[in-house]
Order: C-alpha cells, then sequence, then structure tokens
C-alpha cells in the first residue's frame, strides 16, 4: 500500500477490498499499526446512542483480535470517536474538521494517520459505519495505511427480504445473517414470517418451529443495536394460504376452493389481518410494515365481494378499499404502510393518488433486464415520481439463473442513480407459494446479497463488476492469497452456473485457507454433494432415454449398460453419507421438517427415479471391478 499521497477514483478502486466500496479514498501520511491492546476514545458530550454503538463495536474489534478499552474525552465531537493503540489522548489536528460531502444521512469521515483512525459520524449511524469501515481495514491488515475515507449511501434504505416460506431461519441463523447483514451498511430486513411465528392472536397457526415472540423480541434488540430495523411483512389480501388453508378461517376466503386470497368485504378478514400486525408491531419498533398487496387475481370471485365491485365501480375501487382501511390502521399507530406495487400498475392516477400518502409502493421487477432499466420499469417509476408516490425497488437475488440476479440489482441500481427510488429491496425467494416447492436456501444467495449491498450503498461508479468477486472472498472469507481468492470465486462461478461438481471440488481446495465463513462453505459442500447426486440421475437418465427402445428389448451394449448400471448403484450406495452430512449442516439454518421435506421430495424423486434405471438395467451383468467407474460426490 503506498504511504505518500495519491488519490484515485471509486471506479478504479482496486487498492482496497472493502465492501461496500467507500464513495471517496485519499491515501496520505504514514500508516497505522494496530497492537493486540487498543482504545477507543469516544466525545464526553456524546449521547447515550452514539456510546452504545462505541461500546458494540469494542466488542467486534476484540471478536477480530483487537482488544480495545473505552474512555472519553472533551476534545472530540459529539458523533467523532479515535481508535489509537496509545494510553492517553494523543496530539490530533484538525479533529473538529466539519464533514463535506458525507454530511447527509448515515455518511462518515474515516482519517487515518499513525496515531490511529479517527470516526466521524454525520449522526449516530454514520458513526457506526465509519466502525464498520474500520473492522474490515483492520481485518486486511495488519498495518493500515494512511488514508482519508468520505463516504455516504445512494439510497436512503438498503433492504433484505428474508421470505420464511421455505427454510425459515432459526433464531441464531437469523442473528448471523443480520449480523453479517448489517456489516455491509443493510440498514433494514424484511421478515416474511407467514405461520413460521406464534401470533398470540392466533393460535394454531404457527407451525411446530416458529419463533416465539420473546425470541423475535430478542433479535428486534440485536437488530436495533446494529442499526437495522427489522420491517415484518403481514399479506393483507393476497398470498394468504399459511391462513386460509386451515379449516378454522375457510370462511374468510374469497374462493371456497382456494385459499390464497382473503374475502375483502368480510369484516373478519380485517380483524385477523390487523390482528396479526398488533402482534408483531408488539415485538418490532420500525415505523414500517409491509402489508404485500400483490397477487389478488380472485378478486370478485365471491358474490359479496361481486356486488360490492359492482357498487364501486370495479375490481381496482375495491382493491383499494381493503388496502386502505389497512393502511390507515397502521397510520393511527404511527407506522407506514409498504405495498408491492402491481396492482397498482394498471390502475388510473386518481386511483393511485387515493392511497394514503404515507403508504410507500414496493416497486418489483425481478428479470435481469441486462443489467440495464428497462423503457416500461422507467415508465412505470416516472409516474409514480409524478404522482408525489413514494417508491422503493425490489429486485431479487436468489434464486437467479447465473448472473441474473446481477443484473437485475444493476437495473435497480440506475433506477436509484435517476432518483426514481428511496430504497430497495433484494428477495431471496425460498417457495413460489406457500405450498410450493423448496427452493435454493438463503445461504446459497451469499454473492447476491453482497453484491445489493455495494450497489445500494456506492452505485454503479462504485466498484465494476469485475472487482466483485474479489471483495466478496475476502470479506466473506477472510482469505488473502490471490491464487486462493481466484480459485474460490472459481467454485461460486461454477455454483452461480450450476455445475456442481466443479464448484465442490474448487471449494473442498480452498476451505482450509477461509479464516471465516467455514460454516458457510460446509454447508455449500453439502447442499452441491446432493446437487451431484442429482445431476448424476439427470446424467444416467437422459443416456437412458437416448437408448430407450434397444434398453427395453435388451439389445443394449451388455458392457456399457452394465458399467451404467453398476454407476446407478454406486450413486444410490453413497447416498446416506450424503444425506446424513446434508441433516446435519442444515440443521444450522432451519428446522429438521423443512430438511426433511426437501429430502422426501426432491431427493426421493430422483430415487423413484432410479429404482426404475435398476429395473430397466437389471438383465445387464455387473462388469469386473476393473471395469467399474466411480461417481465422485
Amino acid at each position: 500500500m503506498p504511504q505518500t499521497s495519491e488519490a484515485f477514483s471509486p471506479v478504479d478502486n482496486t487498492k482496497l477490498n472493502l465492501l461496500p466500496s467507500p464513495r471517496n479514498v485519499s491515501f496520505r501520511g504514514a500508516p497505522f499499526r494496530p497492537t493486540p491492546s487498543n482504545y477507543l476514545y469516544v466525545s464526553t458530550n456524546a449521547n447515550v446512542a452514539v456510546r452504545r454503538k462505541c461500546h458494540i463495536l469494542c466488542k467486534q474489534l476484540e471478536d477480530i483480535g483487537f482488544r480495545t478499552a473505552m474512555d472519553s474525552s472533551s476534545r472530540l465531537e459529539p458523533t467523532e470517536a479515535l481508535f489509537t493503540t496509545s494510553a492517553t489522548f494523543p496530539k490530533w489536528d484538525h479533529i473538529a474538521q466539519p464533514l463535506r460531502e458525507a454530511a447527509g444521512r448515515e455518511g462518515y469521515r474515516l482519517s487515518i494517520n499513525s496515531e490511529g483512525a479517527l470516526l466521524h459520524g454525520a449522526d449516530e449511524q454514520g458513526i457506526q459505519y465509519a466502525g464498520a469501515t474500520l473492522r474490515q481495514l483492520l481485518e486486511d491488515g495488519p498495518a493500515i495505511p494512511g488514508m482519508e475515507i468520505e463516504d455516504y449511501p445512494l439510497l436512503p434504505w438498503r433492504v433484505m427480504h428474508l421470505d420464511f416460506k421455505g427454510w425459515p431461519p432459526n433464531a441464531a441463523y437469523l442473528k448471523k445473517t443480520i449480523a453479517i447483514l448489517a456489516g455491509l451498511k443493510i440498514n433494514a430486513v424484511i421478515l416474511e414470517y407467514e405461520s413460521h411465528y406464534n401470533f398470540p392472536s392466533q393460535p394454531g397457526l404457527a407451525d411446530g418451529h416458529a419463533l416465539t415472540p420473546a425470541e423475535a423480541g430478542e433479535i428486534e434488540l440485536f437488530a436495533q443495536d446494529l442499526g437495522v430495523a427489522l420491517i415484518p411483512l403481514v399479506p393483507c389480501i393476497g398470498n394468504a394460504a399459511h391462513v386460509l388453508k386451515k379449516p378454522e378461517y375457510a370462511d374468510l376466503r374469497e374462493h371456497p376452493q382456494y385459499f390464497t386470497q382473503y374475502c375483502p368485504v368480510n369484516p373478519a378478514s380485517l380483524d385477523v389481518v390487523t390482528a396479526m400486525m398488533d402482534d408483531l408491531r408488539s415485538v418490532h419498533q420500525s415505523k414500517f410494515m409491509h402489508i404485500g398487496g400483490d397477487d389478488t387475481y380472485l378478486m370478485g370471485a365471491h358474490p359479496n365481494s361481486a356486488a360490492r365491485i359492482k357498487q364501486l365501480g370495479g375490481p381496482s375501487a375495491l382493491y383499494l378499499e381493503h388496502v386502505g382501511k389497512v393502511c390507515r390502521y397502521l397510520l393511527a399507530s404511527g407506522h407506514q404502510a409498504l405495498i408491492w406495487d402491481d396492482m397498482f400498475r394498471n390502475m388510473s392516477d386518481e386511483q393511485i393518488k387515493w392511497l394514503p400518502p404515507e403508504a410507500v409502493l414496493t416497486a418489483w421487477k425481478y428479470e435481469g433486464q441486462r443489467g440495464r432499466a428497462s423503457q416500461d420499469l422507467l415508465t412505470h417509476l416516472e409516474r409514480y415520481k409524478r404522482l408525489n408516490r413514494r417508491v422503493w425497488g425490489a429486485a431479487t437475488r436468489s434464486p437467479s439463473v447465473r448472473y441474473d440476479s446481477f443484473d437485475n440489482i444493476d437495473a435497480w441500481t440506475e433506477a436509484a442513480e435517476l432518483g426514481l427510488l428511496e430504497g430497495l429491496v433484494t428477495t431471496t425467494w425460498t417457495r413460489d407459494h406457500s405450498m410450493g416447492a423448496l427452493l435454493a436456501p438463503p445461504e446459497n444467495a451469499w454473492p447476491g446479497a453482497f453484491y445489493a449491498a455495494e450497489r445500494a450503498w456506492s452505485g454503479s461508479k462504485g466498484m465494476t463488476r469485475d472487482l466483485f468477486p474479489t471483495r466478496f472472498v475476502v470479506r466473506m472469507f477472510g482469505i488473502k492469497d490471490v491464487s486462493s481468492q481466484n480459485r474460490l470465486w472459481a467454485g461460486f462461478d461454477f455454483f452461480l452456473r450450476d455445475h456442481p461438481r466443479k464448484a465442490r471440488d474448487l471449494f473442498a481446495s480452498e476451505f482450509k485457507q477461509a479464516e471465516r465463513g467455514r460454516k458457510t462453505l460446509s454447508f455449500l459442500d453439502a447442499w452441491l454433494a446432493l446437487a451431484t447426486f442429482k445431476d448424476y440421475v439427470r446424467q444416467f437418465e437422459s443416456e437412458i432415454s437416448g437408448n430407450f427402445a434397444n434398453l427395453q428389448a435388451g439389445r443394449g451394449d451388455p458392457f456399457q449398460c452394465g458399467r451404467l448400471r453398476w454407476r446407478v448403484m454406486d450413486a444410490r450406495k453413497k447416498l446416506p453419507a450424503i444425506i446424513s452430512n446434508f441433516q446435519q449442516q442444515a440443521g444450522r439454518l432451519t428446522n429438521q421438517a423443512v430438511v426433511q421435506e426437501y429430502l422426501e421430495s426432491s431427493v426421493a424423486y430422483s430415487l423413484a427415479r432410479m429404482d426404475e434405471m435398476e429395473n430397466l438395467l437389471s438383465a445387464y451383468p455387473l462388469p469386473s471391478q476393473e471395469w467399474q467407474q466411480p461417481v465422485k460426490i
């Protein structure tokens, strides 16, 4: 690292592995060399919140090997702190230097010289983010080059959405996830609980492994300390299968046979929805509550709804009547509604204006858009802006095909840089609907999460995509060797491109190089082992389907068919150990009932196909040992 004065553009920010990459950096002066024992001086005029954040920073620094004692100094401003090795406050020029570009909400300046690191936040959260950047620099040490960073976010709301429909996280895993996201300067997480919360107002609704109010309250306090707002999501009309599938709620259905949508004209629907919201508002302190509002294609199926639609003049009017009641209910208690925007796209301007102005539209579009905001997306967003609607964008980080999620995030970043958004939400979907097939678990989505955090904070000019792999590997796994960084990212590249065998080989080769994140690599190895097994099943199936007529008639090549039969049997023989390892690794994330559901669906289906293959190939003799070709799982 250079020690003389040197400035560089954030676009060419290749000298640091910070993530999100800072907006403005200049190198100057001698490096700072921390010791195992250090001090963090806080202003004597600091308020309780600043002191609390500095106390947490001391604990975080101790966790990475830098024991830090907290002290006070009258020379510091209320939102300043000084990290140093000196037991007495060192001489430091320009301590009261005002912030420039970082003066906005959550902005900060971090000044580093041979004496230490001066943290200056524009507000309480700004000083916490200065500490987050300092922590990353210390992780990358041992020495930190002399520099000055001025940084602030592109968007005021940088949000991750956790979908609990599949792979619902346990309390420990949820805390771990929030801590990682907070370190990436994410400041809100939407929790779509579904039936994985014990709602006091709805006994019997929750599943057997749901979070209790006490656990949720503990997680809320944990997130508050890290500057992360937890926003619960309670569907107010559509996507309500977790409630309406139960017989005791059947009278609330819009259609008697289908349980996806509440009947909006039944007063009891609103009673149940608002009661569940009250349950969560008693635990979570965010001013926002996401009320869903999407997928209302059954509107009008109930005779009473059809009659009300006729009275009001259309289904949109009934939708607005119901959603408006929910929004006003929340407003009465000082909360603002977040709403998916799909039902508003075809409404008139007057209808959109009717929605309470405090409500925030969450505009979603999950296609990749080739990394650019499409014209139809911009048209919708420009219309909302003209109507003075507050808007957050919504992208997907998983599941995705190859790098579609990265493209999707880049497209939304462009919309943000055009001033059309207040926030960006990125989602890990775990089921398409409440009773749908399990998709990939959130632990698979860390590359997309890190990429979204980068873009929501720094925008498109913070870091080009080709610089992301190194930063991700360094930040997530602490790998400093360049060759190991490249190999591990090559594993993630294969992983994102659905080549499980190649990905698993590379993860295994670099496992010992990881200073942190090893549990993630262990889970991915277990997940990829199952994916490799299913990949072999597809390979076997392809070989058989292409020659099915000959095989069925007994005209297959005896040697090749016998060897294929042996490979099918070999894969089956190795499966129990693979399953056992997966159960152990997945137990860190979620409950065993979900793990078993996955095994009894996706894996069981593959086993059923293998039974058919073995029966078809049973007439062909197995090859001698020297001609066997084991499967590599």
